[in-house]
């Protein structure tokens, strides 16, 4: 009888942090508005990383990224570009200013932000598309020849982003 009732609470444990953390429909629009809010911050103070969590291959097939070496970050003027996802190659960081910034809200509140980028290794236009259902951001990358890519992450602030920037950028 003493196990049974041991193995009960034992499963009660088990189970409970995950009633704890359900969270009501007001918490995560909350949630969702802070993390838009903090994402229009950090396009306005031209502050943030995207470190894609899915980006559609050459065969355009949807695929998971899971190293954060593979980054696009706007740090005031200069733009960091890592990754053959974002644009780049997988070797080094290349260092682009951009010739354009344009950002756009439709009257839902979406942003869209337009920006022409022009550096030694790395030449294009970035469209970036914010809903106001978050900070997760769709990103498409056309460069003057080849094809196009596309990925998607969540924008963040430099200061909070998890990524890994290779030192000499080109």
């Amino acid at each position: 009888m003493k196990k049974i009732i041991s193995l009960a609470f034992m499963m009660l444990l088990a189970v409970a942090p995950v009633f704890a953390q359900k969270l009501s429909k007001e918490e995560k629009a909350a949630r969702a508005k802070a993390q838009y809010e903090s994402a229009v911050q950090c396009i306005e103070g031209r502050n943030f990383v995207i470190v894609p969590t899915q980006y559609m291959d050459s065969d355009n097939v949807l695929q998971t990224n899971n190293d954060n070496a593979r980054f696009f970050s706007c740090e005031g003027k200069q733009f960091f570009i890592q990754g053959a996802i974002c644009g780049g190659d997988n070797n080094t960081p290349y260092v682009a200013e951009d010739t354009e910034y344009t950002v756009t809200k439709d009257k839902k509140g979406n942003i869209k932000l337009r920006i022409l980028v022009n550096g030694r290794k790395v030449r294009g236009t970035y469209t970036i598309s914010v809903r106001t259902s978050g900070n997760f951001a769709d990103v498409i990358y056309t460069p003057p020849t080849g094809s196009v890519r596309k990925f998607s992450g969540p924008l963040v602030p430099v200061k909070e982003a998890n990524y890994n920037k290779r030192s000499n950028p080109m």
